[in-house]
């Protein structure tokens, strides 16, 4: 939504010793206000009352608030530590999971922010940028580490989105996917039903951990990257820029 015409920089304390208004503290605000009310109540009316502003005083610093989120994903990529370039190219992925799902976890609803604006801020396009690296290091194609790091991406916001979902579902006392199968798997057992591929499961789908399934499913991401980067390395077809996934 359009505003009036931002300022070039933060304004400076008021003479009262009140905080002035700038992108740093709406964005500070921003994100206690994504934690509280989650991203569909995210809105520059709250976000203005939080503050002790009017909506209109917002644009000075902020044009829209689709600029707002984008402002608010790249302060939480901020935070993630983008690991050194001289580990081996699968610990950089590693390393690059466990940070995002560290941080990532700490906002409500950030895997839907992550999802709906796109990474065009400095700190999430570095981050993008080390991912591609670790895979450039891996021995693929620049179009080849766009398109891998795109689909491993996908993968971990998929995961940490489930996780976080799960938190935030009557306080967090939700019952998971996997421990309600398996509570109903045991129920259905024990009244005549027959599941065969599924026979003496129930306790270790109640005991299966986000972390674990997190880690399982890396594992088996990473591994089928190392099939690709070694089919690479063998005559055949291969990725060209023209068909590296945008």
């Amino acid at each position: 939504m359009p505003g009036p015409k931002r300022c070039a920089s933060n304004q400076s304390p008021l003479p009262d010793g009140r905080n002035a208004l700038g992108r740093e503290r709406i964005v500070a605000e921003s994100l206690k206000l994504l934690e509280e009310s989650g991203l569909s109540g995210l809105s520059t009316r709250r976000l203005a009352e939080r503050l002790r502003v009017k909506s209109p005083a917002l644009y000075w610093h902020v044009h829209s608030k689709d600029e707002l989120l984008q402002l608010i994903a790249d302060a939480i990529c901020a935070q993630i530590h983008v690991p050194e370039r001289k580990r081996s190219y699968r610990e950089q992925l590693e390393a690059i999971a466990h940070e995002y799902r560290r941080v990532l976890l700490k906002y409500r609803d950030a895997t839907r922010l992550f999802a709906e604006q796109p990474p065009t801020g400095p700190h999430r396009i570095r981050l993008y940028d080390a991912a591609v690296g670790a895979f450039l290091d891996a021995g693929f194609s620049k179009a080849e580490a766009v398109a891998m790091t795109t689909f491993y991406r996908h993968y971990l916001l998929g995961m940490i989105a489930e996780e976080l979902r799960m938190r935030h579902i009557e306080g967090g006392n939700a019952l998971s996917p996997a421990f309600a199968l398996g509570s109903a798997l045991q129920h259905l057992e024990k009244t005549g039903h027959d599941f065969q591929n599924l026979k003496g499961t129930s306790e270790l789908l109640r005991d299966l951990q986000p972390e674990k399934l997190f880690e399982i499913g890396l594992t088996v991401l990473l591994n089928g990257i190392e099939c690709r980067r070694k089919e690479i390395k063998r005559p055949g077809p291969s990725l060209s820029s023209n068909d590296a996934v945008r």
